[in-house]
């Protein structure tokens, strides 16, 4: 199977995003502004992304080459980008040929499911943290880090085993 993921290519990188979560979550012990909170989360994500980026350039599989990886689908698929018609596999009307309209309401649908995820990603994590805190866990959003953290890691790592554990 071909990995169309490689973020997670090398032990570095699975654990830099780990670190990534774990230090965004456990946040609002340390900052009480929530704009200063979005500017940290911000640097952290990039500085994160450009690390994870940098580890993961380390990869000498050349399998996973996005150049590669383009020719193999395009050879898989045969003609990208024709149009339906009397000259072309797809009949006219199937949905595998997208339309703006179809685009725009995917990016638009996306959006909206991503922002309640967050809603409620905060929500939950608001509920957890109240309850870790009348338990007497004085850093409660430090914890909620380090599972979080955990979590990624152990997910990343059993997608890398399962698919070979190359790195």
């Amino acid at each position: 199977m071909t990995d169309y993921y490689s973020l997670d290519d090398t032990l570095a990188g699975r654990i830099a995003q780990a670190g990534m979560v774990g230090t965004a979550v456990a946040l609002p012990d340390y900052f009480s502004s929530r704009p200063l909170r979005a500017l940290v989360t911000a640097a952290i994500g990039l500085g994160g992304a450009g690390l994870v980026a940098v580890l993961n350039s380390f990869d000498d599989d050349l399998g996973n080459d996005p150049a590669v990886m383009a020719e193999q689908l395009r050879t898989s698929i045969g003609g990208i980008g024709s149009v339906p018609g009397p000259d072309s596999d797809t009949p006219p009307g199937d949905f595998s040929t997208a339309s703006p309209a179809q685009t725009w309401t995917v990016i638009i649908g996306a959006l909206v499911v991503i922002v309640a995820l967050v809603l409620v990603d905060a929500a939950l994590q608001r509920r957890l943290v109240a309850w870790l805190r009348r338990r007497g866990v004085s850093r409660p959003n430090t914890w909620l880090g380090g599972v979080a953290s955990a979590a990624v890691f152990a997910v990343a790592e059993i997608a890398h085993q399962r698919r070979g554990g190359r790195a």
